[in-house]
């Protein structure tokens, strides 16, 4: 038998019913292309309420990284720096797309798990941002100018941003005269884990990628433009790298769905119910965490023998070749079962 996916990702789960049955409800006759469609304005809508945003723009694209490199090129110019943390999505695995698209600099400040010490953010900004003197001009135009700086909810190691850690984070950058984008491609993992408000979870940020592949859309995540006058041209952009659906009803009605009854959130709080089982399992057996499980995704640290066992059974990311750790996410789709019997598996793990 082939080694299973069922903790290789939460892009590996199926779509959930509710949101296919949504596609069917909306594959009935004729519709205006490109997002000019009564579907297209219900979804944009549901997701303002969500975020309790009434005036801004929304905007659906196939993937995470589009939204990602949708947003962050909006923003930035040729002279201008992006700022992230050092295991960023959109530094590690967007193949360079923010990048390409804005021509601007990508600077990875550290972090621990993903989460970016406000006092790092303001070291490397002060010094290179130019505040308008001829003086200054001088010595910043050597300089890449900081614009945005990119935080993911919840983070690429499994951390949660707390409400008010994002919003500190947040109001410092602001203060800097930075721009905030939140890569939320797990948001609704990071909203049920934290128990707040969508609006608690984002801060004041600018601007969120809105995951939905990752919780339980056949395709697709929104994008939340809070401040659109930041982000001249969003729209061209999102046509030019070819997002901008012709049949955009078919992403659009997912995210109703999605947004029905908090679909989204009973989601999240069972995928992160299944980590939560797992990572109870992983230490009763012993196994050491290599970050605290907050969300949806696991990082345990496990020898290559037992690395090797595993994988006749699973199909497991290794984040960074070399290191013993690897990486089992949980989905709206997981079952008690499947954890149950990942865990035996590790049980019969070799001793010697």
């Amino acid at each position: 038998m082939p080694a299973s996916a069922a903790f290789a990702s939460d892009n590996a789960a199926p779509a959930h019913p509710k949101v296919l049955e949504a596609l069917l409800r909306v594959n009935d006759g004729p519709a205006a292309s490109y997002g000019d469609d009564p579907v297209t304005a219900q979804a944009a809508d549901a997701v303002r309420a969500a975020f309790d945003s009434p005036e801004a723009e929304v905007l659906f694209a196939f993937t995470g990284t589009a939204a990602n490199t949708i947003s962050l090129a909006a923003a930035a110019r040729p002279w201008h720096e992006i700022y992230c943390s050092d295991v960023a999505h959109v530094l590690v695995d967007e193949a360079g797309g923010p990048v390409r698209m804005s021509g601007a600099q990508l600077t990875r400040p550290p972090s621990v798990d993903g989460l970016i010490d406000p006092d790092e953010l303001e070291r490397r900004v002060r010094g290179r941002l130019w505040t308008g003197s001829s003086r200054e001009r001088s010595s910043a135009v050597h300089h890449s100018q900081p614009r945005i700086v990119s935080v993911t909810q919840s983070t690429e190691s499994g951390r949660v941003w707390t409400a008010q850690a994002l919003a500190e984070f947040v109001d410092r950058a602001h203060s800097l005269g930075l721009l905030v984008h939140v890569d939320g491609a797990r948001i609704a993992n990071a909203i049920a884990a934290l128990d707040v408000s969508p609006s608690a979870a984002i801060a004041d940020a600018d601007i969120v990628s809105v995951g939905g592949t990752k919780n339980g859309l056949l395709f697709g995540d929104a994008i939340l433009v809070r401040r659109p006058e930041h982000f001249d041209g969003i729209h061209w952009i999102q046509k030019q790298i070819g997002h901008l659906a012709s049949k955009h009803r078919f992403i659009a009605a997912q995210f109703t769905a999605l947004f029905d009854e908090d679909l989204w959130l009973q989601n999240a709080r069972h995928a992160n119910a299944m980590a939560r089982r797992l990572t109870a399992g992983l230490e009763s057996q012993g196994f050491q965490l290599a970050s605290p499980a907050e969300s949806n995704e696991v990082f345990v640290t496990l020898d290559t023998k037992v690395h090797r066992h595993l994988s006749r059974s699973y199909l497991v990311h290794q984040p960074d070749h070399g290191v013993p750790v690897v990486r089992f996410v949980t989905s709206w789709a997981t079952t008690e079962d499947d954890v149950d019997a990942a865990l035996s598996a590790l049980r019969a793990r070799p001793t010697t």
